[in-house]
């Protein structure tokens, strides 16, 4: 009794000592030169003092001491070398000669009997005049202890205990998954306009078999127990709010061109559909000082998305994945009632689609379906899909990873044979399960014609290529001068030509294939394309100020105001037009 009163003794000291902490100088950020960093507790107590690390991981007592100012330099860049730890099977290791490094410094107060006494204060500095450039995208920093990355037996990145070499590419510790599979982080985001963001968060590996590549995928979890229950920041243009719950950092190098950009683009394309997809932008990563090449930092598609993008409880929420094979959040009873239900349902009689349209978004799932056609997504239908819906609510589908798509050699009649697919022989791209609510909807003839409709429509609004090449240039414009230092590092691209040849084919598909996909569409279903219908813009006073076919061009074109339109069936409609 009497040492459990002890311990208790001890806990409180601590939690009242908590409140003390240590002040930098000098915020994270871009600088263009160095500068003298100094460290001050606060309040201060002269039975503290300070420890502090440069290698990302958390300071212990036995760390260096601070004793005055410290000029940063290149003598304060990590010297732990994590880049040249291997961390995939030996024959998808690539090591570069060097890489690029920033100053971290973690700094915390011990007590003269080794306790901590205060959180562990992280900050980056970017300084222009030490890496010889000054990056132009935002940086996210990272800084967990080394041991949570490389530890043999708890180690995320590495291949370690888990890693069978009869199943090289499909085990390792990286496979692993669940909260026992957590470590926590330092998470800065610097952008170069002088936003920022810190705290501390969850740190997990991300995504499936891409686990293995070099450049991994991270998971990043904001809680409470590390000081904040959301990233409070308006990372995204996509998306108004400015709070999530979870984020993911995706790699560069998951794109299966030398592109790197496909999934940026497509979700940018799915933006104005009845689609949930999701918001993303291009970032640099740096982990404990060295650089970790360029990612795409998006909202991760989880109960907590549905919340933050619909308003509805993730405990309200029922979301799948693998068309109800594998249960993320709720649980699967609902689907699995309608999925046996469909698979003697006839949806040509009109009870029957009557009930189905009860229990599916069928606008939503029309435009998920579109969407993947018009991209030819070459890893869809049976990976990739996830689907959600409230308690007693309809299901919807979340449109996430388009690393397989915009390309020029998959076949258009693929994707609709993958869509369709009803035969029993395995087929890695699709199977009876991935298809069956397609074909049964697809057997609906007042749902195929309007499919095709609605095809042409997307495809000669959101998928013009006005509007998909500057989202193109867009892209392009923001990475390009931080490809060839992703080259250097992890030789995906293999050169600035590669790239740009990638590019390049991204942009013939843009121009030709849509249009093509619609033709491919209605030959492929008997189905005779709907002509797109003409109109004439008229101003308040009458006056004629554009004639087109493209709702696209006049939303472009117009400022905003109150027009009439006069459709070559003689039909006339009001419309505003607002910024």
């Amino acid at each position: 009794m009497r040492k459990c009163w002890l311990l208790l003794i001890l806990l409180m000291s601590s939690l009242l000592a908590w409140g003390q902490t240590v002040v930098f100088s000098h915020e994270s950020g871009f600088y263009a030169d160095t500068f003298s960093l100094t460290m001050q507790q606060v309040p201060a107590d002269s039975t503290l003092t300070i420890h502090y690390t440069f290698n990302g991981n958390a300071p212990t007592e036995c760390d260096a001491q601070y004793s005055g100012p410290i000029r940063l330099s290149p003598e304060c860049y990590s010297r732990s070398g994590i880049y040249r730890v291997p961390t995939v099977p030996e024959d998808r290791w690539f090591q570069p000669e060097r890489v690029e490094r920033i100053i971290v410094v973690r700094a915390a107060l011990y007590d003269t009997n080794g306790y901590r006494r205060s959180p562990v204060t992280t900050h980056s500095y970017l300084i222009d005049s030490l890496l010889g450039r000054r990056i132009s995208l935002p940086v996210v920093s990272l800084c967990t202890d080394s041991l949570s990355l490389f530890d043999h037996d708890t180690g995320l990145f590495i291949p370690g205990w888990y890693h069978n070499p009869h199943f090289a590419y499909s085990t390792g510790n990286y496979f692993q998954r669940g909260r026992h599979w957590e470590r926590d982080a330092a998470f800065a985001y610097l952008d170069p306009d002088g936003g920022k963001l810190l705290q501390d968060c969850g740190l997990r590996v991300h995504g499936n078999s891409q686990r293995v590549l070099v450049q991994k995928g991270l998971s990043l979890y904001a809680r409470r127990e590390y000081g904040a229950r959301d990233f409070r920041y308006p990372f995204f243009d996509q998306r108004s709010r400015g709070s999530y719950r979870r984020l993911v950092l995706r790699p560069w190098s998951t794109s299966w061109s030398s592109a790197g950009i496909e999934d940026w683009l497509c979700q940018h394309l799915a933006d104005s559909l009845r689609v949930d997809n999701l918001a993303t932008r291009p970032v640099v990563l740096f982990i404990n000082g060295e650089y970790w090449g360029i990612y795409f930092l998006e909202e991760k598609a989880d109960e907590h998305y549905v919340e933050e993008r619909h308003g509805i409880p993730d405990k309200e929420v029922d979301l799948l994945a693998y068309w109800g094979g594998e249960v993320e959040n709720g649980n699967a009873a609902r689907w699995d009632t309608l999925f046996q239900w469909l698979e003697k349902a006839n949806l040509q009689k009109e009870r029957d689609y009557a009930y189905l349209a009860s229990q599916v978004d069928v606008d939503a799932l029309m435009d998920y379906m579109m969407l993947q056609i018009l991209i030819l997504n070459d890893d869809w239908p049976v990976s990739n899909a996830r689907q959600w819906a409230p308690l007693n609510g309809k299901w919807r589908w979340i449109f996430f990873d388009g690393d397989g798509a915009l390309s020029m050699f998959t076949d258009r009649s693929l994707i609709l044979d993958y869509m369709t697919y009803n035969l029993v022989v395995p087929n890695r791209h699709t199977s009876l399960q991935s298809t069956l609510l397609f074909r049964r909807l697809l057997a609906n003839k007042q749902f195929l014609e309007r499919s095709m409709a609605r095809l042409r429509e997307i495809a000669n609004t959101q998928f013009t290529y006005r509007r998909s090449s500057a989202l193109l240039n867009d892209i392009v414009k923001q990475v390009e001068n931080e490809v060839p230092y992703q080259i250097r590092r992890f030789d995906k691209p293999s050169s600035m030509v590669r790239w740009r040849i990638a590019v390049e084919t991204i942009d013939d598909f843009l121009r030709t294939e849509p249009e093509a996909m619609v033709n491919e569409y209605a030959q492929y279903f008997n189905l005779s394309v709907p002509q797109s219908d003409n109109f004439v813009v008229y101003d308040l006073y009458g006056r004629q100020v554009l004639s087109s076919e493209s709702r696209e061009e006049m939303l472009q074109v117009l400022p905003q105001g109150i027009y009439f339109l006069r459709m070559d069936s003689g039909e006339i409609k009001k419309m505003e037009i607002k910024d």
